[in-house]
């Protein structure tokens, strides 16, 4: 009789891809992930896939939270200019190492602790978010995402695709749950660059890890006791949400607070086999043991409203509502148009940012003056109900928000980007007009144009808020610094817009006809990027709130 191969750990094996500042590629345990910091530190992952990327970020910050999290914010510090070394996180991590059990007679990480016997196959590519689903298999239509590419998997692919689906997953159809956040949701990080071994995955990881007194606050119950099974749910019984054996949603009220990184909406076992030969259908990897299919049974746990991640931002959908949502990528990319609720609370007061972005900003970065500089990084999928549309991603920078500017840099952030959100609607709509007798009937996606608007103006942006971060203390408290910024920031968004107005409705070739078209819609356009009509009034008197040039130049003729 041949022995079973020993239990793949994922805290004791070395399976996450990672790369070096070198550039050279390895794979570590995660407790190594400060191994020669110094020398040539980790810098990224090194998945084949961004969303694989993107949840082993969380996956690691969750880890540091749950097995190595600070007493508090004083307790970070220390770690962040002085990281722990491997040991050091190894011998605290070792603690819950029999949580992260990925086979064996056990317990499973992130699966159901029963075997599921008598449940169907499914491939094993039904794990991640992107492959086709049963109607575009049977409409022929995977044009992109090919069925048959991933035959099977490593155990570490395996298990990463495990976690990414049970941190995202979408609707499933019927029972088959929602991810904690809803299906792709938007994860925002800070990454710090360290004032002495510069830009690291320490600096992308330690600054979103939450101290015991962060941890405490976010728990309906500060005294819950912290047994396992109340963070871990895979090594109890399923919390099910079959109503006919007596299931229901899953509250806060019923579980720790750190099984926000450690949610489970699905009930699923994955089937390990010998490889024979096969190799991994995602990195190439050989692996004598490798997951094909996974049974899986619908009405696993329920995550209820009422659950706040603290690298999301959320928002409420009416001011009398108590309820916070989270955010989920829209069409339109990662850009500075999403600072509103992303970085600075709306002005509606509707959206607010991710908990770890308003701690960094209100608290450790301030902590911080000896540290390099800081930007957020934010990324999910854009979903269409159980379609994965997009991968979106994007990093940009933070400013310091110290108690001088920290408002008036708010007040420039919210005035700035509602100015950018109408132009950019103001330039397609008139691209569209120029270019159809019928604008409202024109088919086709003109969502790019709203994309190169943002980026073509991004860089101005950031200059114009670090204006506004050098002037504001030298103005009196009775003087607003994001006056002249704004005024400033007007005509670069018009002359991006007029460019972008003749780059996509060209008059070159046009007849009399056509012509007439396109030189009413760009003397709109350039009426309401002046401030003419009600679309410019409302332009600079609501969004921008700064004086019109047709205003001003009223102003200046009486």
């Amino acid at each position: 009789m041949v022995d079973p191969p020993p239990t793949f750990n994922l805290l004791a094996e070395p399976w996450l891809p990672v790369q070096r500042h070198s550039g050279a590629v390895v794979h570590i345990c995660p407790w190594q992930i400060t191994d020669r910091i110094a020398e040539d530190p980790f810098v990224a992952f090194a998945w084949p896939r961004p969303d694989f990327n993107g949840a082993t970020h969380e996956l690691l910050i969750g880890l540091l939270s749950t097995a190595v999290a600070p007493a508090d914010d004083e307790e970070w510090e220390d770690w962040w200019y002085d990281p722990p070394t491997p040991d050091i996180l190894k011998s605290r991590i070792s603690a819950i190492s029999h949580a992260f059990d990925l086979d064996g007679p056990g317990p499973r990480f992130l699966q159901d602790v029963d075997p599921l016997d008598g449940a169907a196959d499914t491939e094993v590519a039904a794990l991640l978010i992107d492959t086709p689903g049963a109607q575009t298999l049977r409409n022929n239509a995977d044009l992109f995402v090919k069925r048959g590419a991933t035959p099977a998997l490593c155990r570490a692919a395996a298990a990463m695709a495990l976690f990414t689906l049970s941190s995202y997953a979408p609707a499933g159809g019927a029972g088959h749950r929602t991810s904690l956040r809803g299906g792709g949701p938007m994860t925002t990080l800070v990454v710090a660059g360290h004032p002495e071994y510069g830009d690291t995955l320490w600096g992308r990881l330690w600054p979103n890890v939450e101290s015991r007194e962060q941890i405490s606050a976010r728990s309906s119950d500060a005294k819950r006791r912290d047994d396992l099974e109340t963070i871990f749910p895979w090594l109890a019984p399923t919390r099910t949400s079959n109503p006919k054996a007596g299931g229901g949603p899953t509250t806060p009220v019923h579980v720790h607070p750190l099984p926000v990184y450690w949610g489970m909406p699905r009930r699923i076992r994955l089937r390990f086999e010998e490889a024979q030969g096969r190799r991994c259908g995602l990195t190439g990897a050989s692996d004598p043991i490798v997951v094909a299919s996974y049974h899986a049974r619908n009405y696993g746990i329920n995550y209820s409203e009422g659950f706040q991640h603290p690298l999301s931002p959320y928002y409420r959908q009416s001011p009398k509502s108590a309820t916070m949502l989270p955010v989920h990528p829209a069409p339109g990319g990662i850009s500075y148009r999403l600072w509103p609720g992303v970085v600075v609370r709306s002005k509606d007061r509707l959206r607010e940012p991710a908990q770890v972005i308003r701690h960094w900003l209100n608290q450790r970065n301030s902590m911080l003056n000896k540290s390099g500089e800081s930007r957020f990084a934010a990324f999910g999928y854009d979903m269409d109900n159980m379609k994965a549309r997009a991968w979106m991603e994007g990093e940009m920078p933070l400013l310091r928000f110290d108690d001088t500017t920290r408002d008036w840099l708010a007040k420039f952030i919210r005035r700035a980007t509602a100015g950018a959100n109408t132009v950019a609607r103001l330039v397609t709509r008139e691209v569209k007009s120029a270019l159809f007798d019928r604008p409202r009937d024109a088919t086709g996606d003109f969502g790019f144009i709203a994309e190169r608007f943002f980026r073509d103006t991004e860089g101005a942006f950031y200059s114009a808020l670090d204006e506004v971060a050098r002037s504001a203390g030298d103005h009196s408290d009775d003087e607003d610094p994001t006056i002249e910024a704004l005024q400033r920031w007007a005509p670069i968004m018009a002359k991006a817009a007029l460019r972008l107005f003749d780059e996509y409705a060209p008059y070159e070739g046009l007849e009399d006809r056509d012509m007439h078209r396109h030189v009413k819609a760009r003397f709109f356009l350039t009426l309401a990027l002046g401030g003419h009509g009600k679309t410019g009034e409302a332009l600079f008197d609501d969004d921008l709130g700064i004086p019109s040039p047709e205003t001003v130049r009223s102003r200046t003729r009486g």
